[in-house]
């Protein structure tokens, strides 16, 4: 019998199943949508007794995976929301004795990603980042979660390509104003800006990590990093000083030989101030790759009560991989097979990768 801490199930058009061979379940704080695969075979011995001349529609257990593209479903993990989403892709494999069936899905935010922005003019002018997401994603019935304090500072000029994807879109103007875009659950776009999360708990070499692979690097990391802009001139911004705009940015991390990256801003700057934000940025996001780490821990739950969230942070001690230090998690991946059982992956990188920052002693979690 199955533990109910380690059950998943898929509910489509209030049909339930839980008999899963695999499952598969990718949550992500940077992407578009949370993705999920269910793989499922008939076990009962009447097929392998009679073989073909079974009709596999009379037994319950198979009916159930008539489940289809296009399907909306919920996903629960451990009796606790995993996904709200639809199915959109099924495989079937068969021959006279085995009968297989996987399923693959996205949440529902998938809808609005993959969609073109609309708009009558393709103009954005003088509105912030927040203003322009509402509006973009609220044709696909996809909502907009803010987490922490976002750069609302507004566009004097901005258009939006024809035929753009709102994904594609989002992300070109997010990222300058150091907004990180992603996903939840319940079918919203987040906004990520600066915000100071809680650790949540603490990964232990020895302890509760079951393997981890670790990578330290420097490959994207610049020791400076120049962003070069022009803006129309005005009375309080005018000639050279409007034309040629510099900022700089170097980076926090210690020992990086020198080398220098310039970026051309994307979009006419209203002021000093906001050419030098889209330095910091970047610098945070380049150094933001300096660390990541996947860390392999039992079961789906944290504390064995509450499912593992992207966006959280954890305190993380492995000698072996040069860490003590907090981390954030990127990615959680839940798993369940014959070969490794009930685990979860996360994908862990810098917290300020992710716009966080800590504020607890890990000594205390």
């Amino acid at each position: 019998m199955v533990k109910p801490t380690e059950e998943a199930v898929l509910i489509v058009n209030g049909q339930e199943f839980r008999d899963w061979e695999t499952v598969w379940v990718q949550r992500r704080w940077a992407d578009s949508c949370t993705l999920f695969r269910f793989t499922a075979a008939e076990r009962d011995p009447i097929f392998a007794a009679y073989g073909s001349s079974i009709n596999p529609a009379n037994f319950p257990s198979w009916t159930k995976l008539q489940f289809k593209p296009g399907d909306l479903c919920t996903v629960l993990m451990a009796d606790q929301l995993a996904v709200t989403g639809f199915i959109e892709s099924r495989q079937v494999a068969y021959n006279a004795t085995q009968h297989g069936v996987q399923l693959d899905g996205k949440s529902y935010s998938f809808l609005a990603a993959k969609s073109s922005v609309q708009s009558k003019t393709g103009s954005w002018d003088g509105q912030n980042v927040l203003q322009i997401a509402q509006a973009v994603s609220a044709p696909y019935g996809v909502g907009i979660k803010v987490v922490g304090s976002l750069d609302l500072t507004p566009f004097t000029k901005l258009q939006n390509e024809k035929g753009e994807l709102v994904w594609d879109f989002l992300e070109r103007i997010t990222r300058p104003r150091g907004v990180l875009l992603g996903s939840d659950e319940r079918n919203n776009f987040t906004m990520v800006g600066e915000h100071t999360f809680a650790i949540v708990d603490q990964l232990i070499e020895g302890y509760n990590i079951k393997s981890c692979q670790c990578v330290i690097s420097h490959a994207d990391i610049h020791q400076d990093i120049e962003v070069v802009a022009s803006a129309p001139g005005n009375d309080q911004l005018n000639m050279t000083a409007a034309s040629e705009m510099t900022a700089d940015a170097a980076t926090q991390i210690a020992k990086v030989l020198y080398s220098m990256l310039i970026i051309p801003m994307e979009h006419p700057p209203t002021s000093q101030a906001e050419v030098q934000a889209r330095a910091n940025y970047e610098r945070m996001w380049k150094d933001g790759t300096n660390i990541n780490c996947t860390i392999v821990t039992q079961g789906w739950l944290r504390a064995g009560q509450v499912l593992w969230e992207p966006g959280d942070q954890v305190w993380v001690n492995s000698p072996m991989a040069m860490l003590n230090q907090a981390m954030g998690i990127q990615t959680v991946t839940f798993t369940q097979d014959d070969q490794n059982g009930t685990q979860t992956t996360l994908d862990l990188v810098n917290p300020e990768a992710l716009r966080g920052s800590y504020n607890i002693d890990p000594g205390k979690v």
